[in-house]
């Protein structure tokens, strides 16, 4: 809270229900926010927390309960409504056009207007200072689809943050798509506008951070608040078995040991963000690469994938070259990628995950026509097989937890027999339980004879659960760690371009 000093309910909620066929997705919530608070809300993929969030932002009508705003009874029908009232949100999926600049996303659906045009002069200047302000390296003009995602994320908070009578901000994983030095960027910027009297619904995977940024913490579990102490009262630990149910000893599985041979081998690669790259990945191994947002690591699996051409070198399967050089040739060699973006690249939101898991292995399941019983069965074994929620394949992708969307895009390779698969930023946006699930996952093809590549800018990530990892910088291979050597701290160094002093 600003200053420590007690500030006066801005929101208030009181027995909140919602419920949807078949889910009692909240169940009797009390929920209270601060002026100038920023307030945590945590819990598993599932939990109640969107929910509550659409509740608040006027996109879900709640079955019973009393929300306040200011002490004033709300009962919001639209967006529309909660907006007019000083509420706003940053969601992890953009509502951005990229083919617009970057003044007319900040200022998107409401443009300073000169009459009745648009006055571009005034919207471009205001959406320059904002970027100078808040330290954001593009400018008012600059084409949003030229951007990277990080640079993204911050113009989708201009979009909030500019609006005069904002009171409430609602943050989903701010920070999914920052680099460190972004993420202290953004830190900066939240407690700017928290010393305004704004207070922040904070939610976010990455438990570090809420200890660093939050005044409070609300834990929900399958739609039932569990608890709300002060951030300074709750060790991580502790929030993990409040969100979990149950107590994780260690956060990541044991590593395989047992390395086999030989599996993939890029030599001397080159294309798009990174140079001369080579690395040599095992039967057996989990093979780690990491670095800063932008460091190259994204750009390799995509071009190994055949999914942006290679400039120069070769990629050796099993010590034969081959040639990919699109990802239907990649499939073909038994590579399999699971990209950063599952909800653009990895599924069709819009179909079942039956039809998503069989999408890789057509010709597997087609004599000559599409098996649908075939299909079916393959999909019922790896819903089983991975605990994908809810249980049933027919399901739309897009109804689905981040985990469970990924659980599903993997599903596709393993119908596929993939002998090697990538993950890029395999957790990014997914809870702390299904995090323990995805790499107990990685951790049984490993030891199942599979080459997995673990693309990842969390560094507790790599340590974790990769036998070797490759720091890039600047689209360049600047150190190879293993053993005693695999150590956060040296990764941070290499990342950096230091050297750790003994």
């Amino acid at each position: 809270m600003v200053g420590g000093a007690i500030m006066s309910k801005i929101l208030e909620i009181k027995g909140v229900s919602k419920q949807f066929p078949g889910v009692l997705a909240l169940d009797n919530i009390d929920f209270d926010l601060d002026e100038g608070e920023v307030h945590a809300l945590l819990g598993e993929n599932g939990a109640g927390k969107s929910t509550l969030v659409k509740i608040i932002t006027g996109a879900y009508h709640r079955d019973s309960g009393i929300m306040t705003i200011g002490g004033k009874a709300v009962d919001f029908q639209t967006p529309a409504e909660a907006k007019s009232q000083g509420i706003g949100g940053i969601y992890q999926e953009f509502s951005q056009v990229n083919s617009l600049s970057v003044a007319e996303n900040i200022f998107l659906g409401d443009y300073p207007m000169k009459g009745l045009f648009i006055d571009w002069e005034t919207m471009n200047a205001t959406a320059d200072e904002l970027l100078t302000r808040f330290g954001v390296d593009a400018s008012a003009t600059d084409k949003l689809s030229s951007l990277g995602v990080a640079t993204r994320q911050m113009v989708e908070i201009l979009k909030v943050v500019h609006r005069e009578n904002l009171r409430i901000l609602i943050m989903d994983e701010p920070t999914s798509a920052l680099s460190d030095s972004e993420t202290h960027l953004l830190f900066d910027f939240v407690r700017t506008i928290q010393a305004t009297g704004v207070a922040i619904i904070y939610i976010s995977h990455r438990l570090d951070e809420i200890k660093q940024i939050c005044d409070r913490i609300t834990v929900f579990k399958n739609g039932k608040k569990m608890s709300t102490n002060q951030a300074q009262d709750m060790s991580i630990d502790a929030i993990v078995t409040e969100m979990v149910g149950t107590e994780l000893k260690d956060h990541f599985p044991p590593k395989n040991i047992s390395i086999g041979d030989p599996c993939i081998e890029v030599c001397n690669l080159s294309g798009a963000g990174f140079e001369d790259i080579s690395f040599t990945a095992h039967k057996g191994e989990v093979l780690g690469i990491t670095g800063l947002v932008g460091a190259g690591k994204t750009e390799v699996l995509i071009s190994v994938f055949g999914g942006a051409p290679i400039k120069s070198g070769e990629i050796k399967l099993n010590g034969t070259v081959v040639n990919i050089h699109s990802p239907i040739e990649a499939v073909k060699n038994r590579i399999g990628l699971l990209p950063e973006s599952r909800k653009e690249q990895g599924l069709n939101l819009i179909m079942s995950c039956l039809e998503n898991i069989s999408l890789a292995s057509l010709d597997k399941i087609s004599k000559p026509f599409l098996d649908l019983k075939l299909e079916k069965e393959f999909a019922e074994q790896n819903f089983s097989k991975l605990e994908i929620r809810p249980s049933n394949p027919k399901n739309l992708a897009e109804n689905l937890s981040g985990g469970n969307q990924q659980k599903v895009v993997l599903s596709k390779w393993l119908l596929r027999d993939s002998e090697v698969l990538m993950f890029d930023e395999p957790t990014r946006g997914i809870d702390v339980g299904a995090k323990f699930q995805i790499y107990s996952l990685i951790m049984e093809l490993a030891k199942a004879g599979k080459t997995i590549i673990v693309a990842s800018s969390e560094i507790d990530e790599v340590v974790g659960i990769c036998n070797r990892v490759l720091v890039m910088r600047r689209g360049a291979l600047v150190s190879e760690l293993s053993g005693e050597s695999l150590k956060t701290e040296q990764i941070v160094l290499s990342m950096s371009g230091e050297t750790l002093v003994s």
